[in-house]
């Protein structure tokens, strides 16, 4: 766009060139003074409007032809420059100002000051040759004290149009960079409330992908669980333990379709959101406990006044832990160790398999690390306060272990 814009510009003087020629030819045949000997007149209009056209390419040359319509016209006779001239006089510096005043994008850091443009020499070019024309009209009028006085008023005439006219054009040129740079600044806060507005949409979706799967998928795990300690209960092959097993395999369905769908919603980092305390831990022990899973709670240390974003996270990771107990290891025995220090907190589940075979442990590995969400959810939560989460089998079970920092989240 300023390219563009640039472009346009550059045709402003060429315009301006063809305008005063219109101007100098109606002045050259309206007024008699000029009709009746139109020599002079059309070669300082000729000046004018070649100043005018170079001005476009080489203001400060520009600038100086244009203001050498004054002696021209003087040493041929006239009183003073014509219309035309004076025109020019405005046109040419006022053009020099706008075009090299400032570069793009505009230097804001520091006050813009006029003498610091690189164009000055262009009105100073054209008050010289001012100058040069009322030096010769002076000494045409002789040295009397109304010649002086004569001079020294075009002096501060000229110079007043052409600084002035200069000024005008920086003024307008900076007034256009800055324009084009607050449009600049309002496109970039545009694009970056676009950039937050959808990141707060993909933190919702994450909110509600965590939700459903720390509590839907624990909840449902538990309910399997229950069922098929139920159906162990029945004779094989009745109707009653054939219901219940199809009821299992609809609720291992359904967690496998949620973690499908938890899959589509996954896709940036977990914030956190009100969640349970893990000062709670006994009555999650002993939910699983009712449903049949043997777990053993040992709390180390005052589990009240933690933190509110490490409570939820580390209650988040123990029911994590425990769901993938119930997933991928049955009614295995587990202990939970919670241990609670002056600036950490550390939780501990370990699960030991009854009679465990020399690879019994192994298939429960690729399963939690490779299969689902868990591992990598829980990672997630403790990465927010850089704690350290060590998860891995070994012979006869499975153990996880995290470290929660009682710091500020970073």
């Amino acid at each position: 766009m300023h390219r563009t814009l640039a472009r346009r510009a550059a045709l402003l003087p060429w315009a301006a060139a063809v305008t005063l020629a219109v101007i100098g030819v109606a002045e050259i045949l309206l007024d008699s003074a000029f009709s009746a000997a139109p020599a002079v007149p059309a070669a300082a209009l000729a000046t004018v409007v070649a100043g005018t056209a170079l001005a476009g390419r080489f203001p400060i040359a520009g600038s100086a032809i244009v203001a050498a319509a004054f002696p021209v016209a003087v040493a041929g006779g006239l009183n003073g420059p014509t219309g035309a001239a004076v025109l020019g006089f405005f046109l040419a510096p006022g053009w020099a100002g706008y075009q090299r005043a400032a570069s793009w994008p505009p230097d804001t850091s520091r006050p813009s000051r006029f003498w610091s443009a690189g164009s000055w020499p262009a009105p100073l070019a054209a008050q010289l040759m001012a100058s040069l024309g009322t030096w010769i009209a002076g000494r045409a009028a002789g040295s009397t004290i109304g010649g002086l006085a004569a001079m020294a008023w075009e002096n501060l005439f000229f110079g007043l149009l052409c600084w002035g006219a200069w000024g005008v054009g920086l003024l307008a040129r900076r007034l256009q960079d800055r324009a084009e740079l607050l449009a600049r600044l309002t496109t970039a806060l545009d694009a970056e409330r676009d950039a937050r507005e959808h990141a707060i949409v993909a933190e919702e979706r994450q909110r509600i992908a965590r939700d459903m799967h720390d509590a839907v998928a624990h909840s449902i795990s538990v309910m399997v669980l229950q069922l098929g300690a139920v159906r162990a209960t029945l004779p094989a092959g009745t109707p009653q333990a054939e219901m219940l097993q199809g009821v299992e395999r609809l609720g291992r369905e359904s967690v496998r379709e949620l973690h499908t769908l938890v899959g589509i919603l996954r896709d940036t980092p977990d914030l956190l959101v009100a969640q349970p305390s893990i000062a709670r831990a006994e009555e999650l022990v002993a939910e699983l406990r009712a449903a049949g899973l043997p777990v053993e709670l040992t709390v180390d240390g005052d589990l009240t006044g933690v933190p509110r974003a490490q409570d939820i996270s580390a209650y988040r990771v123990l029911q994590e832990a425990l769901t993938n107990v119930l997933r991928h290891a049955g009614t295995a025995a587990t202990s939970v160790h919670l241990h609670r220090a002056t600036d950490r907190l550390t939780l501990t589940v370990d699960n030991v398999l009854p009679n465990p075979a020399p690879s019994a442990a192994a298939p429960s590995a690729p399963a939690l690390d490779g299969g689902g969400h868990g591992l990598i959810g829980m990672r997630e939560r403790i990465a927010v306060f850089s704690g350290t989460l060590t998860a891995g089998a070994r012979p006869g079970g499975f153990t996880v272990r995290a470290s929660f920092p009682l710091g500020t989240a970073s």
